[in-house]
């Protein structure tokens, strides 16, 4: 069995401080959202390598599907999102999408890169996202479930699960 969520949280927050080359930290964090999806009876599954691509991870919930891109950059531009969209679009349909950005801001023309003539079918997982996630008392799963409700409610994909859980304990 993986470490506990207290020692991912850990971890995560030493990531943060940046003590580490991006190359290893990025790998560092693949292997942390695998254990928190591990420890969440996700069954995640890594480096998946068909021909022409690499993914970061796959899990399932339930009978759903997902593909996750973790990403830890300055920017995320317009070709990461549609070279991600290119990764689901080929594969069965339904399989849905999380893209994890830390320490990152999405170009302009990114998030609607996301929605322009399409389907909704991946959700940006930012920093505070992930922070959630780790805490103590929330789930990945939990976030994951709250941001997939609000994409299928408002067709948005972007929303973080402090403002939805904010904006809907007002109503």
């Amino acid at each position: 069995m993986g470490r506990g969520k207290a020692a991912l949280r850990r971890e995560y927050e030493a990531l943060k401080r940046g003590q580490t080359e991006p190359h290893e930290r990025g790998r560092r964090l693949e292997g942390l959202v695998y254990e928190l999806l591990e420890s969440e009876s996700l069954r995640p599954r890594r480096n998946t390598r068909p021909p022409g691509e690499e993914i970061d991870l796959s899990f399932t919930d339930g009978h759903r599907h997902f593909l996750l891109e973790a990403r830890w950059r300055t920017r995320v531009s317009v070709g990461d999102v549609f070279a991600f969209r290119g990764k689901l679009e080929g594969k069965l349909a339904g399989t849905l999408g999380v893209f994890l950005y830390l320490g990152a801001e999405f170009s302009k023309g990114a998030i609607q890169a996301m929605t322009w003539g399409k389907g909704i079918n991946t959700l940006l997982f930012s920093e505070h996202d992930l922070d959630d996630a780790l805490s103590p008392g929330h789930s990945f799963r939990e976030v994951l479930e709250l941001k997939l409700r609000y994409a299928v409610s408002y067709g948005q994909c972007h929303a973080t699960y402090r403002s939805i859980r904010d904006l809907w304990r007002k109503s």
